[in-house]
């Protein structure tokens, strides 16, 4: 009596990952998408240290990458790379996390940015308006110190005129900076 091949044998349930898992036209989307995934990996070992273990990723995660930035070139270099990006397909919402923590550093710096730009602005409309701006400037922000105000507009306008170095609108920006937004 012959016996079937796969009679008696349990067979274990092989999972794919989600992405592996989604409808791709060819298989150079499969590739492209492997290689996103490998690219975001790359992008993380661009980052500082500090910024990395901030995203509290897996010691196994942070210790390749760590290894990654302190190599510099060669074969090794690249498949290192391509280990961070198996390791990060093989963990598919450890990749949905690094992604929205990344959005939520690029969303944070990005207000950052805007917060600056508005100082900056502030500065500028300051040492070139004089009193008219710095009496909006202090119906908005009453808190702020008048005549301390008045002494840097007045010393970045001499600075100006005189082609010296802006030191007092730096000044004038620190404070802005320190103000209770």
């Amino acid at each position: 009596m012959v016996r079937p091949r796969n009679v008696g044998r349990v067979q274990a349930k092989k999972t794919t990952p989600d992405w592996e898992q989604e409808e791709f036209e060819s298989r150079t989307d499969i590739k492209k998408a492997a290689q996103a995934v490998t690219d975001l990996g790359e992008q993380l070992s661009q980052m500082t240290e500090s910024e990395i273990k901030k995203l509290a990723l897996p010691s196994t995660l942070f210790d390749a990458l760590m290894l990654l930035k302190r190599m510099d070139r060669g074969p090794a270099l690249k498949r290192q790379k391509l280990y961070i990006g198996k390791y990060l397909r093989q963990n598919e919402p450890l990749i949905i996390e690094i992604k929205e923590k990344l959005a939520e550093i690029e969303a944070k710096t990005k207000q950052q940015n805007a917060h600056f730009h508005k100082l900056e602005k502030w500065r500028d409309r300051l040492i070139e308006e004089g009193d008219s701006a710095l009496h909006e400037f202090l119906e908005v922000y009453n808190q702020s110190d008048r005549q301390q105000l008045r002494q840097w507009i007045r010393n970045a306008k001499k600075e100006q005129e005189a082609s010296k170095p802006p030191k007092s609108a730096r000044e004038l920006f620190k404070y802005l900076k320190s103000l209770d937004w």
